[in-house]
């Protein structure tokens, strides 16, 4: 997808419309989040596959093991290789790119916002340098 001017302030107001929200399985969560920025900036929608289908932590790793045999992590590389999307180095993210990142909690996708990268957090987003990310990969 090549990113416009449009996509790029579509991609900002879909972060800032979700800044407030509080982590909600299936709704609002690291995955969810990430597509649904995506998505609502004019691109795919990445999460269709899985859309719906969990509502609790344990309901999300049986979507995302159903859907890519395994966590999230694997569930990024599926979504990226089923519709060609080329995986860079984290450094070389460009805004509107999915990144991969560790979390206590484990594995996150967030958003490449440019130096950093947004996520879903507990109380609302979280910006992180895109340093802390692990993987990326081009939308």
């Amino acid at each position: 997808m090549t990113k416009t001017d449009a996509f790029l302030e579509c991609l900002f107001e879909a972060v800032a419309a979700r800044r407030d929200r509080t982590f909600q399985w299936g709704v609002h969560d690291c995955c969810t989040f990430a597509c649904d920025v995506i998505r609502d900036a004019g691109g795919v929608d990445y999460a269709a596959p899985f859309r719906g289908r969990y509502r609790t932590a344990a309901g999300a790793a049986r979507a995302l093991r159903r859907f890519a045999g395994a966590g999230l992590e694997a569930a990024a590389e599926r979504i990226t290789r089923d519709n060609g999307l080329e995986e860079v180095p984290p450094l070389m993210a460009q805004r509107g790119d999915f990144v991969l990142v560790d979390e206590a909690e484990g594995p996150a996708l967030g958003v490449c916002l440019g130096s950093h990268f947004v996520a879903a957090g507990p109380a609302g987003t979280v910006l992180r340098p895109l340093a802390a990310a692990r993987r990326a990969w081009r939308t």
